[in-house]
């Protein structure tokens, strides 16, 4: 962002990740972003560490052109030799005023994001701190900022938060490849359907993530009343979300839409996963493991939500004990 101008590849992905790893986006990553999209959306992208690919970053201001891969060096160096022969502007993004807000409602747009900020992380002060230095530049100019932004990295590169997210950070990353497991060229078995039994507080709940993650959820009930209640939890876990501003009218319908409710199994047949989240009794278990063997298609995955009972002991009438699993969700 410090560079005259930038250009980058339709599938490039742009963003200042740093919040993630308990610190702020540095090298005046808090002054120049404002700058280049917008306050309001720079924020968004540093409080959430979310990235944008090429197109959508050209739009916003954050690179000026978009160009193919195998193009991309000969345009920059056509476009370094236009910047140095005047026929293309010399900006500084860090002095670039023209995205930047009218200072009270730019207060109004901080004074915002450190609301969410406390309500999403409560615990973490880093995502305020953050807020803190994009307003010093704001408020009192770029340099200002700058070195607000300095004095609070130094002190956030030493902190317990950090030292435990980047500890979390490369714990996550190993576990991609573990000896003896990821050496031996399995491929994950592919999920494109998932069932649920069970539509109590865990199984809305499960059910709610998944279709959060795109996947087409059957949710299975005993009888029609529990199989309405297991729904409207789905429900209301989602229209929490739009109340809070999280999700629009039109994604609560597209995703809702993913979730279907049944009274028996004759829907299981297509279905790639089973999770189990009834009531921590043994043999009624072992009876739901019983039926979706008969059910189920053999590729299927039959998981159990269980946090006491042994799995053996699950799967202790089926003939399937080598694709019965855990998957505990908290």
């Amino acid at each position: 962002m410090a560079c005259t101008t930038r250009l980058s590849t339709p599938t490039a992905q742009l963003g200042l990740p740093e919040l993630q790893l308990g610190l702020i986006p540095g090298f005046g990553g808090t002054q120049r972003l404002p700058r280049l999209v917008g306050l309001a959306k720079a924020l968004e992208m540093m409080l959430t560490s979310k990235a944008v690919k090429g197109e959508e970053a050209c739009s916003l201001g954050l690179v000026d052109a978009v160009v193919s891969p195998d193009q991309l060096v000969n345009t920059a160096r056509q476009w370094a030799l236009d910047i140095l022969e005047r026929r293309r502007p010399w900006l500084c993004s860090l002095y670039r005023t023209d995205k930047i807000e009218p200072l009270g409602e730019a207060r109004e747009i901080l004074k915002f994001a450190r609301d969410q900020a406390r309500k999403r992380a409560p615990n973490l002060t880093h995502p305020l701190v953050c807020i803190d230095a994009i307003e010093t530049g704001i408020v009192s100019g770029p340099r200002a900022g700058l070195y607000k932004e300095a004095e609070v990295f130094e002190g956030l590169v030493t902190s317990d938060t950090c030292k435990s997210l980047v500890h979390v950070f490369f714990s996550q990353r190993g576990t991609s490849k573990v000896p003896g497991v990821t050496d031996r060229g399995l491929k994950p078995r592919a999920v494109k359907r998932v069932a649920i039994l069970g539509g109590g507080l865990m199984g809305s709940g499960i059910a709610t993530a998944l279709i959060l993650s795109g996947y087409p959820v059957l949710l299975k009930e005993v009888n029609q009343k529990f199989l309405d209640a297991g729904l409207n939890r789905v429900k209301a876990n989602l229209q929490s979300r739009v109340k809070k501003g999280k999700m629009s009218q039109d994604k609560f319908e597209k995703t809702m839409s993913l979730l279907k409710g049944s009274l028996d199994y004759e829907s299981f047949k297509d279905v790639d996963m089973v999770i189990e989240a009834v009531i921590e009794n043994i043999s009624l278990k072992q009876q739901i493991f019983a039926d979706l063997e008969k059910y189920c298609p053999p590729h299927c995955i039959l998981a159990s939500n269980t946090s006491t009972i042994d799995l053996n002991l699950i799967g202790q009438k089926t003939k399937s004990q080598d694709r019965i699993v855990g998957a505990h969700f908290f």
